[in-house]
């Protein structure tokens, strides 16, 4: 029972959220069995623990039924009832939250009945909500359309058949405008994303009709729709990856209206970061700074957190950022600042990591060891970080064999591993490869290895800490 669809629902339920779907739950009109009820406050007297000893399968059913011999079809039965319910108090409440769907709901309820008086109140209050909104993204244009086509459909009723009453130019700009813009933000939004699935991955996806759309389109006319500019330069940056000036503007663009973006100001900062990253990787160092300045930029208007919280990737990214830009003082404070920011599932883990990073890139190499030995992850990345950072703090230390075992592990690792992505792998054993070259090169002392091995970093690809076994190989050149 602990491991079912139902419990693990049970479990991310809020104090508050669970007080209201017991009153939910104990609703007549919701919910009339009486066993469903008895079920609900067997496993409510156990949240938010839910252990399950006090939860298992027989003792609910005794407690239910007392007296009668376990049925497990029975008490299937009354999880999935009880199921049922979870399933339309999330509906429930998400649409109670969303103020504009259900109005755009209720319009239609009101309209069907012929409530005209009450569907024009109705009306009014959205259309003056909406006014005051700050935010002009998709949710916004979408519910402007919306209600514009209520309205529409409102006039085509109490004025049927004389057209000229509402088929009016104000009437249908109004819908056009909104249905246009509503569109195409989501049109701009979903090809951008393509187009980054289609870079990290390396998939096909067939965007013809996206980029018809594109080949027509003219940015003067949406000047008052800064999301739709903003998701231009955005495919932009994919399309024309050479022209530096969509970087800047769709960076101006982003920090000018910041307030009417909403939610989707942390993904826009992203292509901003994602985009320094693949500059830095054709050898562009000045874009390391430059990424930096986001992460600030993300820090000041705390735009960077997810469900609440730092990402992992922003953290890690943040200290990689500092560390190659020497801004070890601002790094220790960044750590210290935001390190209970991380999800407690895995701050220890991140911090530690941020740690021994920051004393590796001091040279303080068994400081870094020791917090290096104090970070338990259980997600694999941060596990390959860790070896790629062991890895340095070895050669740094000339462990030469200790070097050679452990990059012998890390490549059976990372080969042996079912879950990694072949890009990954291939990031991951490009460096196992090059470093144990590194190695075995300082340990012959070998000038004509050091070239080879120079001239064969040269003709390769981009791969992670490519320009530290470049900048380490240089020392062994000299």
């Amino acid at each position: 029972m602990n491991k079912s669809s139902l419990i693990e629902a049970v479990r991310t339920f809020s104090p508050k959220e669970m007080k209201e779907f017991s009153e939910f739950v104990s609703s007549p009109f919701f919910n009339k069995n009486v066993n469903v009820v008895k079920l609900f406050e067997l496993i409510k007297k156990n949240y938010p623990e839910l252990d399950s000893t006090k939860i298992e399968k027989e003792k609910v059913f005794s407690k239910i039924f007392p007296g009668k011999p376990y049925k497990d079809s029975t008490l299937r039965l009354l999880m999935y009832y009880l199921y049922e319910l979870v399933e339309k108090f999330l509906a429930y409440s998400r649409f109670n939250t969303d103020t504009f769907r259900s109005k755009d709901i209720l319009l239609k309820e009101l309209f069907e009945r012929k409530l005209f008086k009450d569907f024009e109140r109705i009306i009014d209050e959205a259309n003056q909500e909406l006014d005051k909104f700050n935010v002009r993204d998709n949710y916004y244009y979408e519910n402007r359309y919306l209600f514009a086509e209520h309205k529409l459909s409102y006039l085509a009723e109490i004025y049927m058949g004389k057209y000229e009453k509402y088929l009016t130019k104000d009437n249908i700009q109004l819908f056009s405008d909104n249905i246009t813009k509503f569109y195409l933000i989501s049109v701009l939004k979903y090809y951008a994303i393509t187009l980054n699935t289609m870079y990290l991955y390396n998939v096909k996806v067939d965007t013809e009709i996206i980029e018809n759309i594109l080949n027509n389109f003219n940015a003067e006319q949406f000047k008052g729709v800064p999301l739709i500019l903003i998701y231009y330069r955005v495919i932009k940056l994919f399309i024309e990856p050479d022209n530096e000036e969509n970087y800047y503007l769709l960076k101006d663009l982003i920090i000018k209206h910041d307030t009417e973006l909403g939610g989707t100001i942390g993904d826009l900062f992203i292509n901003l970061e994602n985009y320094c990253v693949r500059q830095l990787r054709t050898g562009k160092q000045e874009y390391l700074l430059e990424s930096f300045k986001i992460y600030e930029l993300e820090l000041k208007k705390d735009t960077y957190k997810t469900h609440g919280y730092m990402p992992n990737s922003f953290f890690s990214s943040m200290v990689v950022t500092a560390s190659k830009l020497k801004k070890y003082d601002w790094l220790r404070k960044f750590i210290a600042d935001y390190k209970n920011e991380i999800h407690e599932g895995s701050r220890e883990a991140y911090y530690y990591y941020g740690m021994a990073y920051l004393e590796n890139e001091e040279g303080n190499y068994e400081k870094a060891l020791e917090y290096l030995a104090k970070s338990k992850p259980e997600e694999v990345y941060l596990k390959m970080d860790l070896r790629i950072l062991q890895s340095r703090i070895y050669y740094s230390l000339v462990w030469t064999l200790p070097l050679q075992s452990l990059l012998d592990t890390f490549k059976k690792t990372v080969q042996n591993n079912k879950f990694m992505t072949d890009m990954r792998k291939n990031q991951y054993l490009k460096f196992i490869k090059y470093t144990n070259q590194l190695n075995n090169v300082r340990y012959k002392e070998d000038k004509v290895l050091v070239n080879e091995l120079q001239m064969d970093l040269e003709k390769d690809e981009y791969f992670a800490y490519k320009l530290w076994i470049v900048e380490e190989a240089q020392k062994l050149a000299q």
